[in-house]
């Protein structure tokens, strides 16, 4: 499995491992791409067997499958991984590859940005697209340390590494050298320049051998001398045999005690295990403490590494969820279900860790949407109530629970106030039944006793003055039914109090309406003779009876009548539009829509309207008619069709017939200018400026030609 990346006509190649590969700009990771568009850390590449996974590091400018950007994906074969400006391919072929010595693949190239002549540890090979780098630079270089941690100790700064995107890789020189032997698992025999090596098929180590007697016999034979063929091979398989055993004894021996770890992988785990106990029960110093312990005991392992970055988070939160950095907190976690973890009780951790990060998120998430929908309505009781409803629904062991809880009683607490202060305002405006319901609404919401005992009396008072009131509302459906006599024997039962003077009140208004009643009808009886169009019969009954608010009755009939007058005499002349205007000032006047006065303005306005795509035909024949005599005329003529009936074509063949008649007349003008006759281009221009659209480019243009003819 690698990823393959185009560089000026180059493939460069970069093999995946089992487990974790980084790739970025810094320096430590695995793959090194020094461009500003890449992040020091940008993304995380994870071999688990046939599945590779690539992961986003939180980078600037994000991970991208093809062309869909991703926060976590799995490869196929083929896909297009996009960092930055670079665009890595895929190739699922071949089994995962390692760090070690010469295990890249055989048509890989691996460039570092060390300097010129420098190569990666472990001697890759070279294939058909080896050789040196392009004129100009590559696009990028990149290099494969041994393998890198998942964190970085420290902040990476900007000059740990250069962000160059013209950076030249160092040539690669390809060794030849010639393998032999191989079995399944046995050592091979290998001939490099001369010289003769043992190696490990498995670890890739080599020891270079040299057989007494035989220093130069596999020296490649002087210039100019023929090899001894058959001593060679004599020597070789002598060689071979010798060595292989002595391999199958030397080199299959365990390392030696000084070169392994000091400290066994159970000792590890029990370390790790304590930290995760103290940690489990809040004391972050001792986990912390125990995790480094197992750090520097086996640096092989991320385990503890890994525990300790998440101990130091959740000591910084101080318990405290919301304080808890929780996205850093999950890439630990998750990197650590990821590496090579021989705790099964770490995996175990991690996994139920996440697991109470993810609900305590979807916890605090019901608690900051609820906050968040109190926020856009908090002066809303229908959102108070729909965050308090969604507050509850979150589980009480959740520590968003407890935060929900204030919010919770601070909600209750507005609620109250609210349905109370509607109470009152309910209260002021004599509304009893409604301020009963308000109080009584109110009282789920109090926890006080006393205020609860406050709202029982305030709720028994508004009984009292509510039975009041409805004997008040008898009274007044009594005075609104014209049954004046029924109303005051109802008010006679309201007591001195609360209603008493309202009650007194009434009763006058009673007296004062069955006078009012017998004006109104001769009111009534002037404004039906008013609307029917008899206004001088109705000027003359508000005069005798003195009222003087129908004075408005005879001069309004006068300025209608004069406007309908003035509106027929205008189309009988044509002037249509001054007609229209008239009929519209008579409605004006009179906007009753019942009035008979108004309905015959409409009538004739309707009239009008009516005969639009008449008269558009009456002003486009008299257009016609002065197209030649008068062209000026003849275009507004034109355009008052086009607004009667702007689908008017003869019309539109008119105006289109005036603006050739101007373009004809300006061609013929400049000719005359050009010929020197500008006594024979000005008519010729003014006759087209009478043809041009006024304020079109063409009527511009004419005009520019009539003022340099007059200078």
């Amino acid at each position: 499995m690698r990823l393959v990346a185009m560089s000026g006509g180059q493939t460069l190649s970069f093999p995946l491992r089992q487990g974790s590969t980084l790739i970025g700009r810094h320096s430590s990771c695995h793959i090194c791409i020094p461009s500003k568009t890449i992040s020091r850390r940008h993304a995380q590449f994870y071999v688990d067997g046939p599945s590779v996974t690539v992961r986003d590091l939180g980078s600037s400018h994000g991970t991208f499958v093809n062309g869909q950007r991703i926060e976590r994906a799995e490869l196929h074969n083929g896909d297009v991984v996009s960092l930055g400006i670079f665009d890595l391919r895929f190739e699922a072929e071949g089994a995962a590859a390692t760090y070690g010595h010469g295990t890249a693949a055989a048509a890989d190239i691996v460039v570092t940005a060390q300097g010129p002549g420098a190569a990666m540890a472990g001697g890759p090979t070279a294939g058909p697209a080896a050789g040196p780098p392009p004129a100009g630079g590559a696009p990028f270089d990149a290099q494969m340390p041994p393998p890198a941690p998942t964190d970085f100790p420290a902040q990476p700064t900007g000059e740990e590494t250069p962000a160059d995107q013209s950076f030249m890789p160092a040539p690669y020189v390809p060794r030849q050298e010639t393998v032999m032997g191989g079995e399944a698992g046995q050592p091979q025999l290998v001939v490099r320049e001369g010289r003769w090596f043992l190696r490990d098929p498995g670890t890739g180590r080599e020891v270079e051998i040299a057989p007494r007697g035989a220093e130069g016999a596999a020296a490649l034979p002087a210039e100019g001398r023929r090899p001894n063929t058959r001593l060679l091979v004599t020597v070789v398989a002598i060689a071979a045999v010798v060595v292989i055993t002595f391999a199958a004894v030397i080199l299959r021996r365990p390392p030696p005690k000084d070169g392994g770890p000091k400290f066994s992988v159970a000792e590890y785990v029990q370390d790790v295990d304590t930290g995760l106990d103290a940690l489990k029960a809040g004391d972050y110093a001792k986990a912390r403490a125990q995790f480094d312990l197992a750090s520097k005991k086996r640096t092989d392992f991320e385990t503890a590494r890994l525990l300790g970055q998440y101990a130091l988070l959740l000591e910084a939160a101080g318990g405290d969820f919301v304080k808890l950095n929780k996205s850093e907190a999950k890439r630990y976690l998750e990197s650590l279900e990821n590496t090579r973890c021989p705790s099964d009780k770490a995996i175990a951790f991690a996994r139920e860790q996440r697991d109470w990060i993810d609900k305590e998120s979807v916890a605090m998430g019901l608690y900051e949407a609820a906050l968040a929908r109190l926020q856009s309505g908090r002066d809303s009781e229908e959102v108070m109530l729909e965050a308090r409803a969604a507050l509850h629904q979150i589980p009480p062991d959740r520590y968003a629970a407890t935060l929900a809880k204030k919010e919770i009683a601070g909600i209750n607490k507005a609620i109250a106030e609210a349905r109370l202060a509607r109470a009152e305002r309910e209260k002021a405006q004599l509304k009893w039944t409604d301020a009963i319901a308000q109080y009584q609404d109110a009282l789920p919401f109090i926890e006080d006793a006393a205020a609860r005992a406050k709202v029982a009396q305030e709720t028994e008072d508004c009984r009292r003055y509510a039975n009041e009131a409805q004997i008040l509302k008898q009274a007044q459906d009594a005075v609104n039914a014209k049954n004046y006599e029924s109303a005051r024997e109802a008010l006679k039962r309201i007591q001195p109090g609360y209603y008493h003077n309202n009650a007194q009140r009434l009763i006058a208004d009673i007296d004062r309406m069955e006078k009012a009643e017998a004006r109104e009808a001769i009111r009534q009886q002037i404004t039906s003779l008013y609307t029917s169009g008899a206004a001088a019969q109705a000027d003359e009954l508000a005069k005798k009876h003195n009222f003087p608010e129908f004075n408005y009755i005879a001069e309004r009939a006068r300025r209608i009548e004069d406007l309908l007058a003035a509106g027929k005499k205008a189309e009988d002349e044509r002037s249509y539009r001054e007609a229209e205007n008239a009929y519209q000032q008579a409605l004006g006047v009179e906007p009753d829509t019942n009035n008979d006065y108004n309905r015959r303005a409409q009538r004739l306005l309707d009239a009008i309207k009516a005969r639009y795509p008449q008269i558009s035909i009456e002003f486009s024949d008299s257009g016609y008619r002065k197209i030649d005599k008068d062209p000026v005329a003849a275009r507004k003529d034109f355009d008052q069709a086009l607004t009667y009936d702007a689908a008017n074509e003869r019309a539109k063949k008119g105006l289109a017939h005036l603006d050739r008649q101007a373009n004809l007349a300006y061609s013929q003008g400049r000719a005359y200018v050009m010929a020197g006759k500008p006594a024979h281009a000005k008519p010729v221009f003014e006759r087209a400026l009478a043809c041009a659209e006024p304020g079109s480019k063409m009527y511009q243009l004419i005009a520019q030609e009539l003022e340099n003819l007059n200078k």
